[in-house]
């Protein structure tokens, strides 16, 4: 779990060096001007480390927003791999202004739990079915690698942030999507035009769609 706090600013709460340290360390104001066109979504970080001789995996720091309100965890995270065989779900559980004596809280905890189901004020981190005595692994080879039966720790359906309103895929999943049509003969400008953006920045879900649908036509 992790928290983020804000001091609250009324009658007869006395300003402490705690205070001070907290808007010099957090200016808040300042990022949600920033990011203020932002999707909810992971912004940046949480990416997975699987360690297979501890059967451990760390989740690195990071920044994601939710329900309009920013969330940054300063340090990792590491989950144990789970033994049971079963379908998990890793879910990334977000509350904000939570006011506490002299402070507001944002909190968020990590939610490792059986089924798919993912609720307005969680993000998906990653989803896995566990079978006995193999590792959690992410050493995704090709496009077609995102995905496979046991022991994958996926994350096709990890929704990042970006400018438009459904927010973009995991940057991985891009940059894989991308390699992979480069590979391709005859492709004209429009098909180069997308793989080489797929390749260097987030490409918004409607753009992946319309060119899923243009490929079938």
């Amino acid at each position: 779990m992790f928290i983020n706090k804000y001091p609250v600013f009324k009658k007869g709460n006395v300003l402490e060096k705690e205070d001070l340290d907290l808007l010099r360390d957090n200016p808040l104001e300042v990022l949600s001007l920033m990011y203020s066109d932002k999707s909810n979504g992971i912004i940046k970080g949480f990416d997975l480390i699987p360690n297979y001789s501890e059967r451990i995996v760390t989740i690195t720091k990071g920044m994601a927003k939710c329900n309009g309100e920013l969330f940054w965890m300063k340090e990792d995270y590491i989950f144990d791999m789970p033994k049971q065989e079963e379908r998990y779900i890793l879910k990334l559980k977000l509350m904000s202004d939570i006011e506490e004596r002299k402070y507001y809280i944002r909190e968020g905890r990590f939610v490792l739990e059986l089924g798919e189901n993912v609720n307005e004020d969680e993000i998906e981190i990653t989803r896995f079915i566990t079978r006995e005595g193999a590792e959690l692994r992410n050493d995704y080879q090709n496009f077609r690698d995102l995905r496979r039966d046991f022991n994958l720790m996926e994350i096709i359906n990890t929704k990042y942030s970006s400018a438009h309103k459904w927010g973009t895929f995991h940057p991985h999943v891009l940059k894989l999507w991308g390699k992979e049509v480069s590979k391709k003969e005859n492709l004209d400008i429009f098909d180069i035009n997308f793989y080489v953006t797929c390749l260097q920045q987030d490409v918004y879900r409607t753009r992946c769609y319309n060119f899923i649908y243009k490929c079938k036509t």
